[in-house]
C-alpha cells in the first residue's frame, strides 16, 4: 500500500481519493473524463436533499466536470461513497440518469440498489473504500451544520403558540452565517376550499401552522398578494 497523502486541503484531498479511484473506472471500460472536485453546496441550495452534484464538462469554462460533496458531510467513507457515485456520472454521461451504462458501472464497483439512495455500501464497495482510504490520510474538513426554516427550539410566545426559530440562527440566537435572511412578510392568500373564506397570511406564520376557516377548519395556501 502507498504511503499516506497527507494535505491540509480539502479539495487536494477529494481529488486525490478520486485518482485512486481511477484505475477501476479504466477496468470497467469507462474512463474518468477531465473533472474536478470540492466541498459546496447542491444547486437547489440547503434546502435540497442532494448530497452530491455532477455538473457535465459543457457547462463549465474549460470542459471540465465539476463536481460537489456537500459540505455537511465528513465521515471519509461517507465522502468516498458520495464521490464515487458522482464519478460514476462524469464517466458514463449525464445523458444516462441512474440507469443504462451508469447502472453498469456502478453494480460493477459494489454499489447498491436503488441507485439514487445513499444506501449502506455493500462489502465489495467498503473493500474497496477501505483499500483507498489510508492512502489519502484524514480528510481536513468538519461538518458544516446549518438549520434552514424548521423549529430548532421552540419558544412560546405570546397564547402558548409555539414558534420555531428564524431560518440560519442557533439555539443561542447567535446567525450561524451572513447569509441574507428569507422573506417573511409577503402576505399568502389562503382560501377555504369548502366556502371560499379567503384571508392573507405571512409566511412565517405558514410555518406555525394553515390558517383555520371558522367553519371548515384548515385551509390551503395560493398564490402572493
Amino acid at each position: 500500500m502507498a504511503a499516506a497523502q497527507h494535505t491540509d486541503n480539502r479539495e487536494t484531498w477529494l481529488n486525490n481519493l478520486a485518482a485512486l479511484m481511477s484505475p477501476a473506472f479504466e477496468e470497467l471500460g469507462a474512463p474518468l473524463p477531465a473533472f474536478r472536485v470540492a466541498v459546496g453546496f447542491p444547486s437547489n441550495g440547503i434546502k435540497s436533499g442532494a448530497i452530491g452534484e455532477c455538473w457535465d464538462a459543457k457547462a463549465s469554462g474549460d470542459n471540465t466536470f465539476e463536481i460537489y460533496v456537500r459540505a455537511d458531510k465528513a465521515d471519509p467513507a461517507e465522502v468516498a461513497f458520495v464521490l464515487a457515485h458522482e464519478l460514476v456520472h462524469a464517466a458514463v454521461g449525464l445523458k444516462h440518469g441512474h440507469k443504462g451504462e451508469f447502472a453498469r458501472v456502478a453494480l460493477a464497483l459494489g454499489f447498491p440498489r436503488p441507485l439514487t439512495n445513499a444506501a449502506p455500501p455493500t462489502p465489495a464497495l467498503q473493500a474497496w473504500f477501505d483499500e483507498i482510504l489510508p492512502q489519502v490520510g484524514p480528510m481536513p474538513h468538519a461538518a458544516l451544520r446549518w438549520r434552514e426554516g424548521r423549529a430548532i427550539v421552540a419558544k412560546r410566545k405570546g397564547g402558548g403558540v409555539i414558534v420555531p426559530e428564524a431560518a440560519g440562527r442557533g439555539a443561542d440566537d447567535e446567525p450561524v452565517s451572513n447569509r441574507p435572511k428569507p422573506q417573511t412578510a409577503r402576505l399568502l392568500k389562503a382560501c377555504c376550499a369548502e366556502c371560499g373564506y379567503t384571508v392573507r397570511v405571512t409566511a412565517k406564520w405558514l410555518e406555525v401552522g394553515p390558517p383555520h376557516c371558522p367553519v371548515h377548519g384548515a385551509m390551503t395556501t395560493g398564490g402572493d398578494e
